[in-house]
């Protein structure tokens, strides 16, 4: 069996890989689509070492064998991957720290023996079965292969502890920031601002409920922000396109007091204005991944439509086409979200 990896810079290749087969406590699962995660594009674009479990993490499919002591499901159900519930042994579960399980988070960055050998770019994977959690047939398998990136944007939501109508910026119009803008509207944000160079993303973000659309090229953007919001700034900003520069910006776009929700991943170091953060007493929450329940949450907000994925599918292409996928992902930002379907 053939899986893809991120093996140089601007190097995709087709690896061969043993047949996955059960054994205890795992299942196999023929998987439908595998979403291209950013951390996957930055990668390829940077060559810097990948580890193999991750390279491929947004994937759904169908259970089609199980190893033994595996027991919430069955061959034939729909699943998507996410995270194992909390071991209860570790540190931080005996410090009643569930949130921050060792072994939870170990698996969800493809460490330790939750990890499989490949990612999810591949017609199918051994994977711990605790980390699979069934898929309801109100979902598409187009939706339910968005689920993982729609939960890391709710657990971004979730720990700002956002509040009934306050006013929200979202630097960054990816698909974590298209998925947050509309967490956050969920949640009960009275306006929402989006904050993104490309137009056809940023389009996109007005379809999925920004109020207020501002292009940083060509417009004064703290000044747009606080003529929307008031002169103070927003409550709350999510920081969601990982870029140095507007990791620092984010605080002048804050009020004071407010929460600036780092949770796009940078590739380089970001300096900042101490003082102007320490002036304003600004709420730093870093967001990185989700809890359990968390999956829950995403397939109720999709069941009743005020989360929206399929909107953020672009392109879907077959194992073979996975190259020129990535390549037009780092060059075409009008490409959102591209599906691997590993049956084509």
């Amino acid at each position: 069996m053939e899986a893809a990896l991120v093996t140089g810079k601007n190097k995709l290749e087709l690896v061969d890989m043993p047949t996955p087969e059960p054994s205890t406590g795992k299942a196999v699962v023929d998987i439908a689509y595998c979403g291209i995660c950013g951390t996957d594009l930055h990668a390829y674009q940077s060559g810097e070492p990948y580890n193999p479990a991750i390279c491929g993490h947004e994937w759904m499919g169908n259970v089609s064998a199980l190893g033994k002591e595996v027991g919430h499901i069955k061959e034939g159900d729909r699943v998507a991957i996410g995270i194992s519930s909390a071991c209860g042994q570790c540190a931080p579960c005996l410090r009643g720290e569930t949130a921050y399980c060792e072994t939870a988070f170990a698996g969800m960055i493809g460490v330790g023996p939750m990890a499989a050998a490949h990612g999810g770019f591949a017609p199918s994977i051994a994977i711990d079965a605790s980390r699979l959690y069934g898929v309801t047939s109100k979902l598409s398998d187009i939706e339910a292969s968005l689920l993982e990136p729609a939960t890391v944007a709710i657990h971004a939501v979730r720990r700002t502890r956002l509040s009934l109508g306050d006013s929200v910026v979202v630097v960054g119009a990816g698909p974590i920031g298209l998925l947050t803008l509309q967490c956050a509207r969920a949640a009960g944000a009275g306006t929402v601002v989006l904050i993104e160079p490309q137009e056809s993303r940023r389009n996109l973000g007005g379809v999925l409920g920004a109020d207020l659309l501002i292009d940083p090229s060509k417009e004064q953007t703290l000044e747009q922000v606080q003529n929307h919001v008031g002169k103070e700034g927003a409550d709350v900003v999510f920081e969601c396109a990982g870029i140095p520069q507007t990791i620092n910006q984010s605080v002048g776009l804050c009020r004071r007091g407010g929460v600036v929700s780092l949770v796009g991943f940078p590739n380089l170091p970001a300096e900042i204005n101490a003082a102007e953060w320490l002036v304003k007493e600004i709420e730093l929450v870093a967001s990185l991944g989700y809890l359990r329940e968390e999956f829950d949450v995403a397939q109720a907000l999709v069941e009743d439509e005020r989360l929206k994925l399929a909107p953020l599918h672009t392109s879907t292409v077959s194992l073979d086409g996975i190259d020129g996928a990535f390549a037009r992902l780092a060059t075409d930002p009008e490409e959102v979200k591209i599906l691997v379907d590993p049956r084509i």
